[in-house]
């Protein structure tokens, strides 16, 4: 049986980029419209809430303890007390960084887009552990939902204006990326495609803004299910717990207005799906 609980009173605005870490039982996410960052143990208990100066598109742990984050400004090192510390700022002024992943080498996939959305103007970009970066894919608008299979052979991303989920063969070992195809092109029908994880199972589950459901496909592109949210806008999900069994799944009430019910922008956790997950990979740098 599925159950589906809201774990806390947080309500964010545009929460996202939910991160687990298997070593402290530690969820942490994002709120980027609230220039916000949370941590709280998945098991329950209070919320610890960070502010930074702006916007804050994902999170991700470090091998060295604490976390690195994509910002308005970059690549920056995070710190509890007082905002963070710009190690790459490559960014034009109407830029921001929105999802990203640490892959299985320990390198900080991100991506970037205008504040305006302006179609192709986003990119992918990969930062190693001695801090050198490079741009792996363009012509995105707005990028979401990073993914590797099992045997790092095929990356996966979301685009959420254009309302697509890709593919690509990967060289893991140079973080290159090959033979773009479009494996799922999602209708127009008011919902759309956000933040993303795979499962052990190599399923991919999708976050559909404005949808409340998670869609979840084959490495084919065929649907397979649907888990439906108690939320208007389901933003994203990663698979934590023990035994990578359990959906941590974040949401917004970004926009909602009057419309917007109590649990709007929670966090939840689903538990009973019968799939699992590899917790977050933690950055080398």
């Amino acid at each position: 049986m599925t159950t589906i609980n809201c774990v806390n009173e947080i309500r964010s605005e545009v929460g996202e980029g939910p991160n687990w870490d298997a070593g402290t039982s530690t969820i942490s996410w994002v709120d980027i419209a609230g220039k916000l960052w949370f941590e709280q143990n998945i098991d329950g208990g209070p919320v610890a809430s960070h502010s930074v100066p702006e916007f804050i598109g994902a999170i991700v742990g470090r091998k060295k303890g604490g976390y690195y984050a994509a910002t308005k400004e970059g690549f920056a090192e995070l710190n509890p007390d007082n905002g963070w510390k710009v190690t790459k700022d490559f960014l034009k002024a109407d830029e921001r960084m929105n999802d990203a992943k640490v892959d299985s080498a320990g390198r900080f996939w991100a991506g970037s887009c205008t504040m305006d959305m302006v179609p192709g103007t986003g990119a992918l970009h990969v930062l190693s552990g001695d801090l050198t970066m490079k741009t792996v894919a363009t012509g995105i608008t707005l990028p979401n939902g990073l993914a590797w299979s099992a045997d790092n052979s095929f990356f996966y991303h979301v685009d959420s204006m254009q309302h697509v989920l890709t593919s690509y063969e990967v060289d893991f070992e140079n973080a290159e990326l090959h033979n773009k195809k479009t494996l799922v092109s999602f209708p127009d029908d008011g919902s759309v495609p956000d933040g993303m994880c795979i499962s052990d199972e190599g399923l991919l589950l999708v976050a559909m803004w404005g949808g409340s459901r998670i869609e979840i496909y084959d490495q084919k592109g065929k649907k397979q299910s649907v888990i439906d949210m108690p939320v208007k806008q389901p933003s994203s999900c990663t698979f934590g717990g023990a035994k990578g069994d359990r959906l941590i799944v974040t949401s917004a009430r970004a926009s909602l207005g009057d419309t917007a019910n109590e649990l709007d922008g929670g966090l939840f956790i689903v538990d009973g799906l019968g799939l699992t997950g590899a917790q977050s990979e933690k950055f080398n740098g």
